[in-house]
C-alpha cells in the first residue's frame, strides 16, 4: 500500500503559502537513503523504483501538492519581513502512529520567496545537514530528520561551481517562529490563531484545549531542552535567527553549524557573525531573545502579562535540563546537585585551559574510572578535579550508562570536508561510513575508528561559509 499523504498545511492555510511544483535539475540519483525512517513512514510500503525521481520532480509524487510557506524573522537582531521557503518546499504530511510528520524537500528551485537567488542546494551543504541531523538524533537531541539525499545533474554556482543535490526531511511541523511574526506584522490575526492552535494540535496533541500561555510554556520548555542539550554536546547552530526557529523544539535549518573540538566556549565559526552573535556561549541568551519576540508576536492572542510567567521559566528549565545531561555525562547522579554544578564548572575549566577535545576528554574520564587511576588529561593536569570528583561520587558512578550518552563518534568538520570532497568525485563510500558511525556513535568499536580522531593543527577550521 503507498504512502498516505496529508496536504494538510496546503489545505488550511492558503493565505500563507504558494503552490510551487518541484523543479527538476536534470536527472537524479539517489546517494543515501534512511531505511529506519522509511521504514515508518512507509508503514511497510515496498521502496519505489523511482524514489530519486520522485524527491527530485522528475516524477511527482502522488498524493503530494508541494508548496512554499511564507514567513518573516530576525536576522541578526534585525527583523526582516521578506522571507519565506526560498528553495525548500513542503511535500505534505504522514501519518505515523498517530503523530503527523512533515516531508519536505531542500533545494527544489525558485520559490517566488527566493529573492532572486536559484532555490538550489549544493551537495556539500546538504551532505552537512544529513549528518548533522542524524547525530544530532543519535544523541537524543530533537532535531528535524534526514530522510534521503539525491544527487543531481545540475551544477551550481556559490563560491565555486559545485555538484547539485536535493534533500528529503522529515519534521514534527516547519513552522517557524517567523510565521507568526509574519502574521503580526501583517495584521493576520485569523491566521495567526489558527495556525498556532493547528500546530500545538500536531505537535502537542494532549494541550489542545490548553490556553495560550499553557500552551507556550510547553514552546518555551522545549526550546529550553534543546538548546540546553546543544550546550551539553558542544553543538554551535550558527544561525539562530527567529525563522530558523521551530515551534516544537527541534533543531533546525543547519548552516555554519559545528561541534566543538577542543573546548572553546568563545567559539564562532559563522564567518558572517562578526560580532558574535551567535558563538556557543550565546545560546541561551539568543534563545531566551527569540521566545521574547514570539511572545510579541502572539500578544494579539493572549495578554502579554500571562505569556510573562512561562518566558521567566526558560533558564530554569535549562539549568535543569543541562545540570541532567551534564550529570549523566559525568557519572554524577549520587552527588547533590549544588556540588554537581560546582564540579561541572571545574570540568570545564580543566578543558579550557589545556585546550582538551571536548568529546574524547568525557571517554578518558570513563577509563579513568574503570582503571581507577587518572588518565590522559587527568593524569597531566586535572589531579585536584579528579580527587574532588572521586570523594563526590565514591563508587557510584554508573559507567555503563555513562558509555550510553558519551559518544565516540559526532561530526567533526575536518571528517565532513574528506567525506564532502570524496561525494563531490563521485565516491560515496566514505560519506556511508561515516553515517554508519554516526547512527552508533556509542559503539565500543569505534574507539579506533578514523571518525573518533580529532583534527590536527592542519585540519582545524575556524570559520565556515554560509553558502549552501
Amino acid at each position: 500500500m503507498p504512502i498516505v499523504f496529508d496536504n494538510r498545511f496546503a489545505r488550511k492555510f492558503p493565505e500563507i503559502i504558494t503552490h510551487q511544483p518541484i523543479k527538476p535539475d536534470g536527472k537524479a540519483k539517489l546517494v543515501w537513503l534512511n531505511d529506519n525512517l522509511w521504514a515508518e513512514l512507509s508503514a511497510g510500503e515496498q521502496l519505489p523504483n523511482d524514489l530519486a525521481d520522485r524527491i527530485s520532480g522528475v516524477a511527482p509524487w502522488p498524493g503530494t501538492e508541494p508548496v512554499a510557506q511564507k514567513y518573516a524573522g530576525h536576522q541578526f537582531g534585525h527583523f526582516n519581513p521578506y522571507l519565506g521557503d526560498g528553495r525548500g518546499l513542503l511535500l505534505a504530511q504522514v501519518d505515523v502512529e498517530g503523530q503527523l510528520q512533515d516531508v519536505h524537500v531542500k533545494g527544489a528551485g525558485p520559490t517566488p520567496y527566493s529573492r532572486g537567488a536559484d532555490g538550489r542546494a549544493v551537495l556539500r551543504s546538504s551532505i552537512r545537514e544529513l549528518l548533522a541531523s542524524e547525530a544530532l538524533h543519535a544523541v537524543g537531541i530533537p532535531t528535524t530528520r534526514a530522510l534521503a539525499l539525491v544527487r543531481t545533474e545540475g551544477k551550481i554556482q556559490r563560491e565555486r561551481l559545485e555538484p547539485g543535490a536535493m534533500l528529503a526531511r522529515t519534521a514534527a511541523t516547519h513552522v517557524r517562529f517567523g510565521h507568526f511574526e509574519h502574521c503580526f506584522h501583517r495584521g493576520l490575526q485569523d491566521t495567526m490563531q489558527n495556525l498556532w492552535q493547528d500546530t500545538v494540535e500536531v505537535v502537542w496533541p494532549n494541550l489542545a484545549d490548553a490556553s495560550i500561555a499553557d500552551q507556550f510554556s510547553q514552546v518555551v520548555k522545549s526550546t529550553a531542552e534543546m538548546i540546553a542539550s546543544w550546550q551539553a554536546y558542544g553543538f554551535i547552530h550558527g544561525v539562530m535567527n527567529t525563522d530558523n526557529m521551530s515551534l516544537a523544539g527541534e533543531t533546525f535549518d543547519f548552516g555554519p553549524y559545528a561541534f566543538l573540538d577542543e573546548y572553546e566556549p568563545e567559539k564562532i565559526f559563522n564567518h558572517t557573525d562578526a560580532g558574535g552573535r551567535y558563538g556557543f556561549l550565546q545560546q541561551p541568551g539568543v534563545g531566551l531573545w527569540n521566545l521574547k519576540k514570539l511572545a510579541q508576536a502572539i500578544s494579539p492572542l493572549a495578554q502579554t502579562e500571562t505569556l510573562q510567567p512561562a518566558l521567566d521559566s526558560y533558564e530554569p528549565e535549562l539549568r535543569k535540563a543541562y545540570l541532567n545531561l551534564m550529570t549523566q555525562r559525568l557519572g554524577m547522579s549520587s552527588v547533590p546537585a549544588e556540588q554537581r554544578m560546582s564540579l561541572i564548572g571545574g570540568w570545564l575549566s580543566l578543558l579550557e585551559v589545556n585546550h582538551a577535545d571536548y568529546q574524547l576528554s568525557f571517554r578518558d574520564l570513563i577509563d579513568s574510572i574503570e582503571k581507577g587511576e587518572p588518565i590522559g588529561l587527568l593524569s597531566q593536569s586535572g589531579g585536584s578535579w579528579w580527587q574532588e570528583y572521586k570523594t563526590a561520587t565514591g563508587k557510584n558512578n554508573d559507567v555503563e550508562c555513562m558509555k550510553q550518552v558519551n559518544p565516540w563518534v559526532i561530526v567533526r568538520t575536518h571528517h565532513a570536508q574528506r567525506v564532502i570532497e570524496a561525494s563531490d568525485a563521485g565516491d560515496d563510500s566514505l560519506l556511508r561510513d561515516y553515517i554508519a558511525a554516526l547512527l552508533n556513535p556509542f559503539s565500543e568499536a569505534l574507539r579506533d575508528s578514523q571518525w573518533t580522531k580529532p583534527p590536527n593543527a592542519a585540519e582545524k577550521v575556524s570559520q565556515l561559509s554560509c553558502s549552501s
